[in-house]
C-alpha cells in the first residue's frame, strides 16, 4: 500500500507540475496576444476617428521569441494569416536575395559592371544594342542597382519631363499609365522598360554618387537574373527562392491579363475626398522584380526571419556582410539601404511597399528575435500624398515600433520572473 501511495503521489506531482508549466506558457501567450490586440484596435480606432470613411483595416503578424501572433482590426473575420495581399516593393528583398544567391554560387559578381561578361559565358549582363544603351551603362555595377545608387531613371514612379530631347509620344506622361490607358491588359517586359530609359537618355546622377530609389533599377536586376540563369524571373524565383524558403502560398504575377488576386484574398481600396473605391484588378506586369509579389502574412514574416538569421538559402556571411550592409540614404527617417533591405533605426531590417490599395511594412531584428509584418488594404488620399506617406511612416511604422517595444519588454519581464 505504501508503494502504491508513493507512486500515486509521484504521478500527481508530475501531472500537476506539467499542467502548471503548460498553463504558465498559455497565460503568457494569451497576455501578449491580448496586449497586441488591444494596441492594434486602439490605433485603428484613433485613425478611423480622424477618417470615419476609411474603408480599410489593419493586419499584423508578429514573431517574437519563437512565438507567432496574428491580429487584425477593421477587416472581415474571414481574413487569416494565409490570406493573400499585394506586398508591392517588399518584392525587392526577393530580387536581391536571388541576385545574392547567384553571387554566392559564383554565377555572377555583384561588383561587376553590367557591361561585364557573365562568368563562364561570352554574354554581358545587360545586352548590347540601342535598346539597352542607358546612361552611364559602362559605370553601373550590380551592387549599385541593389542599393539604388546607380542613378537609373524610375519609369514606374516618374513622368517623362518636358525637357527631354527625345521625340517620344509619352513626353510629360508616365510611360506605364500612357500604355495602360490604351491597352489595359498590356504585358510589360524588362526590355520595354529599359528601352524607355535608353530612348529618353534620362538619369538622376553618375553611379555611386548619390541615392535615388528606382524601380527600374530592379527591373534591370530582373533582366540580369534571366540572362545569368537562362530561366524566366518568375520560374527562377519560385524554384530557387520561394519554394526552398517554404513560401508555398506566395506567387508573382507577370502577365498583363493576370489581374485578380488569388483566393483567399483581400481587395484594396482608395479613399479620395471621403469617397471609397474598391480595387479588384491590377496589372502587375510593369512591376515584375520590384513590386509584383502576392503573399500572406505567414509566408512573408517567416521568410524574412529565416533569411536574416542566416538559416535560409543565403549564408550568414552573405546576409550580414553584403545584404545588411546599409548605406545612408540621406534622409532622417531611415538608417540606410543595403541590398534590397531598408534599415530603420531601432526597428530592424526590412522593406516597405505601396501598390494601389495596399500599404505594407516589414522589419526584422535578428538579435532581438523580433519580426513584424503589418499592412493596410487602403490608400488614404484625402490629403494627397501627405496622408498616404503618413500611413507608412507613422501609422504602419508606429505599429511596428509598439509591437517591438512590447515584445522586448515582455521578454525581459519573463526572464526576471523566472
Amino acid at each position: 500500500m505504501k508503494t502504491n501511495y508513493f507512486c500515486l503521489s509521484l504521478i500527481f506531482v508530475i501531472i500537476t507540475t506539467g499542467c502548471y508549466k503548460f498553463d504558465a506558457a498559455s497565460t503568457s501567450y494569451h497576455t501578449k496576444y491580448q496586449a497586441l490586440k488591444g494596441m492594434l484596435e486602439s490605433v485603428y480606432e484613433d485613425y478611423t476617428d480622424q477618417y470615419p470613411e476609411y474603408p480599410g483595416g489593419l493586419v499584423l503578424k508578429v514573431i517574437g521569441g519563437g512565438e507567432e501572433y496574428f491580429l487584425m482590426a477593421g477587416v472581415e473575420s474571414t481574413v487569416t494569416a494565409q490570406t493573400h495581399f499585394r506586398a508591392a516593393s517588399c518584392t525587392k528583398t526577393f530580387t536581391a536575395t536571388a541576385i545574392l544567391l547567384l553571387h554566392q554560387q559564383g554565377k555572377l559578381r555583384i561588383t561587376d559592371l553590367i557591361t561585364d561578361t557573365i562568368p563562364g559565358t561570352n554574354q554581358t549582363y545587360l545586352p548590347d544594342g540601342p535598346g539597352f544603351d542607358i546612361p552611364y551603362k559602362d559605370r553601373i555595377t550590380i551592387l549599385d542597382l541593389l542599393r539604388h545608387r546607380a542613378g537609373v531613371f524610375d519609369v514606374a514612379n516618374d513622368s517623362i519631363p518636358p525637357t527631354v530631347s527625345a521625340d517620344v509620344p509619352y513626353k510629360e506622361l508616365n510611360y506605364i499609365y500612357y500604355i495602360l490607358d490604351k491597352e489595359p491588359e498590356h504585358t510589360f517586359h524588362f526590355d520595354e522598360l529599359i528601352h524607355v530609359v535608353a530612348e529618353t537618355g534620362l538619369s538622376y546622377f553618375a553611379p555611386d554618387s548619390d541615392y535615388h530609389y528606382s524601380n527600374t533599377g530592379y527591373s534591370i536586376l530582373g533582366k540580369i537574373i534571366e540572362r545569368v540563369t537562362g530561366m524566366s524571373y518568375k520560374d527562377f524565383l519560385e524554384k530557387h527562392v520561394l519554394q526552398p524558403m517554404g513560401m508555398y502560398h506566395s506567387y508573382m504575377p507577370v502577365s498583363g491579363a493576370d489581374q485578380v488576386i488569388a483566393d483567399p484574398g483581400i481587395n484594396g481600396f482608395l479613399l479620395i475626398e471621403n469617397e471609397s473605391y474598391e480595387i479588384t484588378t491590377s496589372n502587375m506586369s510593369a512591376f515584375v522584380a520590384e513590386g509584383n509579389m502576392v503573399t500572406t502574412p505567414n509566408d512573408l514574416s517567416r521568410f524574412l526571419r529565416k533569411l536574416l538569421s542566416g538559416k535560409g538559402i543565403l549564408s550568414y556571411y552573405t546576409v550580414n556582410s553584403l545584404m545588411m550592409n546599409c548605406i545612408s540614404t540621406g534622409t532622417q527617417k531611415a538608417g540606410g539601404y543595403g541590398c534590397g533591405l531598408l534599415y530603420t533605426n531601432n526597428l530592424g531590417y526590412g522593406h516597405s511597399g505601396a501598390q494601389k490599395g495596399y500599404l505594407t511594412f516589414m522589419a526584422c531584428d535578428p538579435v532581438a528575435d523580433f519580426t513584424v509584418v503589418v499592412y493596410t488594404n487602403a490608400w488614404n488620399l484625402n490629403e494627397g500624398m501627405a496622408s498616404l506617406e503618413y500611413q507608412i511612416t507613422d501609422l504602419l511604422q508606429g505599429i511596428c515600433y509598439r509591437s517591438k517595444s512590447f515584445s522586448i519588454t515582455s521578454s525581459e519581464s519573463e526572464r526576471q520572473n523566472k
